[in-house]
């Protein structure tokens, strides 16, 4: 009996260390900063400027500014994004202070093959020209990321009550990425009739070489300025990047829309074929602020003369940690609206909220 606890023992320290050198062994990624403090653990991704770096003394992972790190060297499998368009597989280190070495694993699956490779499967880039990396091991949760804020105001006079909210969670894959958001606001003022307006959306983008994307998305409107009960908007197309970098990323889309339209009371339901073009624009790193914004143009094929138009801009002030205060604004036009209906509307949001 003696000889089996001894052995139990024994094996119950084995796999303990064993488990111990094994997370160990995972957190074996190094960054060296601008201050001299460097960082061990194990790179989970980057993106937006900012790389997540999962560490044994943390729960959560470590958020660094990717211009902040002038060392970088990781023996991890990534997914890479670079600012040409290419994608490809591969590890990296830093060489200098501004540029990186990648060894591509399994050259065959590279989407761009402008950059030549040395015999070992090597290239070297400037630290600038890297835009999205993800750990090929990580888990699914982990490629998520997003924010919610809200706002309320109330007033004695009239008995205002208002209340607001901005949200969004974004996912990024290997090839695929996309999105889904839900703002709202709803205003209650003693003897007038309530003011509500929501939308909610959701985008996904399949990935194409030299920044190509495919599009797909569905956008629900609700609006009591505009007498929408419920306008489905469901847009196919095609778009590119034009500036697609650590800092900033712009895009153009074009492509065809199903707009599917409920109004209030008994006015009847619409539905219109159109061509759409739009853009997407963010800076998110502009010191403590990021801005956003987004406008998309509507023409319908079997309305002659019906234009319409979205349009969305959004800062964001991150004044500690993960929190922020954002202040948006959300535009909607059509030259030819339903009976009674305005044809424009805005909705001006000032709101507290928090990122993960």
């Amino acid at each position: 009996m003696e000889f089996i606890r001894l052995g139990s023992r024994v094996a119950f320290f084995y796999l303990f260390f064993l488990g111990l050198s094994t997370k160990l062994l995972a957190q074996n990624d190094t960054l060296k900063l601008s201050n001299e403090d460097v960082i061990v653990g194990e790179i989970t991704y980057l993106d937006k400027g900012i790389i997540f770096i999962k560490t044994v003394y943390s729960n959560v992972d470590i958020q660094v500014k990717w211009k902040e790190v002038t060392f970088l060297n990781s023996p991890s499998r990534f997914f890479i994004t670079l600012e040409n368009g290419e994608r490809l597989e591969g590890n990296l280190r830093s060489i200098s202070k501004d540029s990186l070495e990648i060894q591509v694993i399994d050259p065959g699956t590279r989407t761009l093959k402008v950059i030549p490779l040395d015999e070992q499967n090597r290239f070297k880039i400037a630290k600038d020209e890297l835009v999205l990396l993800n750990e090929i091991n990580e888990s699914f949760a982990s490629r998520f990321n997003g924010d919610i804020s809200l706002g309320f105001n109330l007033a004695r006079s009239n008995k205002l009550r208002q209340f607001s909210v901005l949200s969004h969670v974004n996912y990024s894959g290997s090839r695929w990425g996309g999105g889904v958001s839900f703002n709202a606001i709803r205003s209650i003022q003693e003897s007038t009739s309530p003011i509500k307006r929501y939308q909610a959306s959701g985008t996904v983008l399949f990935f194409l070489p030299k920044d190509w994307f495919l599009l797909f998305s569905e956008t629900l409107l609700s609006n009591t300025q505009q007498l929408i009960k419920l306008r489905a908007n469901t847009l196919v197309g095609v778009g590119k990047y034009l500036i697609h970098t650590n800092h900033s990323y712009w895009n153009l889309q074009a492509g065809i829309n199903n707009n599917d339209e409920d109004f209030m009371g008994d006015l009847p339901s619409n539905q219109t074929f159109e061509a759409f073009l739009g853009t997407d624009i963010n800076f998110y790193d502009v010191g403590v602020f990021s801005l956003s914004g987004s406008l998309i143009g509507y023409k319908s094929f079997s309305e002659k003369g019906r234009y319409r138009s979205d349009a969305g801009f959004n800062v964001t002030y991150n004044f500690i940690e993960d929190f922020f205060l954002k202040v948006g604004v959300s535009m909607n036009y059509d030259n030819m609206p339903t009976l009674g209906a305005s044809d424009f509307d805005y909705v001006v949001q000032s709101t507290l909220g928090w990122k993960f």
